[in-house]
């Protein structure tokens, strides 16, 4: 005996099974969905009565996903996470792990398509998917993980992710945008050039992490790869950061609001229409940072895949690979280098 009803607008369902009651909530406000997440459920439930493996829902491997799961990784990467398991929820939502075949995966990189998604982005989606199923075979749900060979065969045929950025800061083009920056944006883009931050680094830095004796930035365990690293603060930077007030505990601070900046994305835009150059985001200029120490500085690759806090060097070998392609274009066309990312002719 069974009954579906709401609590609030949410669906749940009450069943009877050898003299118990079972509840569950379905999740859903959709009438139609829990009904079949019921039927799901109620399927496991006299699977387990019998004696026979159960067959555990897609909704029950992702509450125990982000539960498990989602709360051991970094913020950033959960936050992805999370928006994936959306539209993965959507599409997969009222199936059982075992209706998750090429058919169904097809059919979701087919809707993710007409949404207009990149290939980046559906890869991205199954990417948490593929994470989620690995938990499921580790937990003993399923036995084998499909998306793996699903990914491996389209990327064959067609669903394979963009090429890497490449774009960075001439000297020129350094020059025409902190001209057109105002004063807080040309101090956070020059930090962000000399010391190749990433964005949350650079923003939410604190003073206790700054030795100006010493010229040098540690950052936390906050870092896209969880370990701290040392990073220098050269003088042009260190300039900036001890001319700067320290009325609270970050050292870029808004001083109208007296707090930190979260994001200068929007003033980045502004700024880069009134120089006159164009396809520029905020990361770029930690690549900029990258190829300055690589081209100027003379620094070796495993240097500079320190100091950018790279997992590991074939990280920084890969993202500054096209540096060297540059390089052999230049010397085939008679061209020398001047400065970061600017040539002339010899």
């Amino acid at each position: 005996m069974s009954r579906i009803y709401r609590r609030g607008k949410t669906y749940w369902i009450r069943a009877q099974r050898d003299g118990r009651e079972h509840r569950r909530s379905l999740k859903t406000t959709d009438r139609k969905i829990a009904e079949r997440r019921a039927r799901l459920w109620l399927d496991e439930l006299d699977a387990v009565a019998w004696g026979e493996k159960p067959r555990h829902s897609y909704a029950d491997a992702e509450e125990r996903f982000i539960r498990e799961h989602l709360t051991t990784i970094k913020r950033g990467a959960a936050l992805r996470y999370s928006d994936c398991l959306r539209h993965l929820s959507e599409h997969f939502g009222a199936m059982t792990l075992d209706q998750i075949t090429s058919a169904t995966l097809s059919d979701f990189e087919t809707k993710r398509r007409l949404q207009g998604m990149s290939p980046s982005t559906i890869i991205l989606d199954f990417k948490c998917l593929s994470s989620m199923l690995t938990s499921c075979v580790d937990w003993e749900w399923i036995e084998s993980n499909g998306v793996t060979a699903y990914l491996r065969r389209r990327s064959k045929r067609g669903l394979k992710a963009g090429a890497a950025r490449t774009r960075y800061l001439t000297e020129a083009e350094e020059v025409a945008l902190l001209n057109a920056a105002g004063t807080a944006l040309r101090q956070a883009i020059m930090l962000a050039i000399d010391t190749g931050l990433r964005r949350e680094e650079l923003f939410s830095l604190q003073w206790w992490q700054i030795d100006l004796d010493r010229g040098l930035i540690t950052t936390t365990t906050k870092t896209k790869s969880g370990r701290p690293r040392v990073v220098p603060l050269p003088e042009r930077s260190r300039a900036i950061v001890a001319a700067l007030p320290r009325t609270v505990d970050y050292v870029l601070i808004n001083p109208v609001a007296r707090r930190r900046y979260g994001d200068m994305g929007e003033g980045l835009s502004r700024a880069q229409k009134r120089a006159g150059i164009s396809d520029l985001r905020w990361h770029d200029l930690r690549r900029t940072a990258g190829c300055r120490w690589l081209q100027l500085d003379g620094k070796r690759i495993e240097e500079v895949s320190v100091l950018l806090g790279h997992s590991s060097i074939k990280i920084t070998e890969e993202c500054y690979a096209f540096l060297e392609a540059e390089q052999v274009a230049a010397s085939l066309s008679g061209l020398t280098k001047v400065g970061t990312g600017t040539f002339a002719n010899s």
